[in-house]
């Protein structure tokens, strides 16, 4: 149960934030975000994660946008969401967790499932920068100076329970809220970004 009341808390502010994401770059429909969010329930039986994502990037890059793509901003997003699981796992690692066992991801090939699950609601950071600053040309490959300003994310302001601060640093005391709901305090919120 705790499990999965954390995998509906992690979602819950992915899509909130989704929304969010949508408010700040004038996109139509992130009520209907928020509407998912509102109904989500322990371990997200009616699968509302995927009905949000459906929703979420056609609205933010376009009906026709496919995240298999081969594209500026897929390219974008996937070296963003790079250095965010890194920067999770290594955290994670730090904290005494094994990447590899997920609260709901479970790939046995993937070595870092727990990060794919911690790194949900950290997304949105990614996509609202690729969103707000993409290029002259979808051909154009990532140069350095992308790469830069998508590591530089860690860098920017998110909103937590304990006020405004980095997203680095909005990692650290998400893992850190996350070992003590798995190690002490069963009913303890994690502590997650908010966009």
């Amino acid at each position: 149960p705790t499990i999965k009341r954390a995998w509906a808390e992690i979602i819950r502010a992915k899509i909130n934030n989704q929304a969010e994401c949508m408010r700040l770059s004038n996109v139509d429909d992130h009520d209907r975000l928020l509407s998912y969010a509102r109904r989500m329930r322990s371990g997200d039986p009616e699968n509302l994660e995927a009905q949000a994502s459906a929703v979420y990037f056609r609205a933010m890059f376009g009906a026709n946008f496919d995240r298999s793509q081969a594209r500026w901003t897929n390219s974008a997003l996937d070296y963003g969401y790079a250095i965010f699981r890194g920067t999770i796992a290594r955290a994670l690692v730090a904290h005494g967790f094994l990447p590899a066992i997920g609260l709901f991801h479970r790939s046995e090939q993937n070595a870092f499932n727990l990060a794919d699950d911690v790194i949900e609601p950290f997304r949105p950071i990614v996509d609202l920068h690729v969103a707000k600053h993409p290029p002259a040309d979808q051909e154009e490959p990532l140069t350095p100076r992308h790469k830069a300003d998508l590591v530089a994310l860690l860098n920017v302001d998110v909103g937590m329970a304990r006020g405004v601060m980095s997203a680095l640093s909005a990692i650290e005391h998400t893992v850190e809220s996350l070992a003590r709901l798995m190690e002490t305090e069963p009913e303890a919120e994690l502590e997650l970004p908010r966009l």
